[in-house]
């Protein structure tokens, strides 16, 4: 099978976050069981165009893209910044033109995030949808944005991922709650959209912790280092924790933006809490198993594949009850679930955690990890997507002579 991805990012780039992830793990899975893929994205220097080829994989970055890096291309930054209009249906003529470039396709995947297919039409192959997130969910309270003037990158963007969504015949979600959101805000049949968890490539993560590290008090959070993701909440929780006389230390890796370079900045002087920034796997994974405790209290996440990988690690997992992560992790089994946004119920539940009985930790560790395994896996999953692809071009030619 020949599979296309289109995709705004990829994991060898700046801009990578979950879809980055998940690509690059779906990809490298897709391939080992023997099929061709072609993943066009767009290059993070947007005056370069670049198309390599190894094997039965094809990547191309294509240049023009509506977003600015300012390291990479410096001066008239502000300027740029209006890219997302005035490049928009640029880049998307761009990325249809690659498209049709393209020989012997059976399927091709696109993220309903970023509206790249706004000129796709009729092809002669199924395009399948894949919700991740869109541009219009308020991840604060799981709802649609209110309108206000800075978001309206994300009105225009959203506009076009509504209608696409609606002309859409193959669907797919990262999660029961991703489906539900769209379903009742862009009224899309329920029965129309397929729940595939994106998938944990367990080959990529070599972890060898001790039971004696789940007995520290090493907190954790792995992530965007942004309000909605709940870190300030996470700051406040640990801080009420240590005026508690806990000897707790919170270490937070992920990138900052805005919000996380104010946080650092106001922590500067509290040793007992490291921003580590982006870092690669081989230093996540140490990371994770030499923390007891990993946090995600996010106000609302799709999924939250950072969840699985700590919960693989077999840290003490604790994360939000609202949106995706409630689908991962059963509660008091294999992780924890808080209530988002309460900094005081989040101090306490990291409180709860810390004080199990080492018998109660170990038994968790191992559920969480078992867990994974089991629902999640590449060896889950991978079947799963090849199964809907099939399906998708199946019914796609049955329609075609129809």
């Amino acid at each position: 099978m020949h599979i296309v991805f289109v995709s705004r990012e990829y994991h060898d780039s700046k801009r990578g976050g979950g879809i980055a992830t998940y690509l690059h793990d779906l990809i490298s899975l897709v391939l080992e069981q023997g099929h061709q893929v072609t993943l066009i994205t767009a290059s993070d220097d947007t005056t370069q165009y670049s198309f390599t080829a190894n094997g039965r994989f094809t990547k191309v970055n294509l240049e023009g893209g509506d977003f600015i890096i300012p390291e990479i291309e410096p001066g008239l930054i502000t300027m740029k910044k209006f890219r997302v209009f005035f490049r928009f249906f640029s880049y998307r003529m761009k990325v249809l033109r690659e498209v049709l470039k393209l020989k012997n396709v059976d399927v091709l995947e696109v993220p309903e995030f970023g509206a790249e297919s706004v000129f796709f039409r009729k092809f002669d192959y199924p395009v399948v949808y894949r919700l991740q997130t869109s541009s219009l969910l308020d991840r604060t309270n799981g709802g649609v944005f209110k309108f206000r003037m800075g978001l309206i990158p994300n009105f225009f963007t959203g506009y076009f991922e509504k209608r696409m969504l609606g002309n859409a015949n193959y669907i797919t979600s990262c999660s029961a709650s991703l489906k539900d959101w769209t379903s009742t805000y862009f009224k899309i049949p329920q029965n129309q959209i397929e729940v595939l968890y994106n998938p944990i490539n367990l080959k990529n993560w070599k972890f060898s912790r001790s039971n004696d590290s789940l007995f520290s008090s090493k907190i954790l959070y792995v992530g965007t280092v942004s309000y909605e993701k709940g870190v300030g909440e996470l700051v406040e929780a640990c801080q009420v924790l240590k005026r508690k006389g806990l000897n707790i230390t919170l270490t937070i890796v992920g990138k900052l933006g805005t919000f996380g370079k104010k946080l650092q900045h106001d922590l500067k002087d509290n040793t007992w809490c490291t921003f580590t920034g982006h870092i690669n796997k081989q230093e996540l994974a140490y990371i994770y198993e030499s923390h007891s405790v990993a946090v995600f209290p996010s106000h609302w996440e799709a999924m939250g594949l950072v969840v699985l990988e700590a919960m693989y690690s077999g840290a003490l997992v604790v994360g939000s009850s609202e949106g995706g992560m409630s689908e991962l992790i059963v509660d008091g089994e294999s992780g924890f679930l808080v209530a988002p946004k309460d900094a005081v119920g989040l101090a306490e539940k990291i409180e709860h955690v810390l004080e199990l009985d080492p018998e109660e930790k170990v038994k968790i560790s191992t559920n969480a990890i078992c867990h994974v395994k089991e629902n999640f896996a590449d060896k889950k999953i991978i079947p799963q997507f090849l199964e809907y692809y099939n399906k998708a071009v199946a019914d796609f030619k049955d329609r075609s002579k129809k």
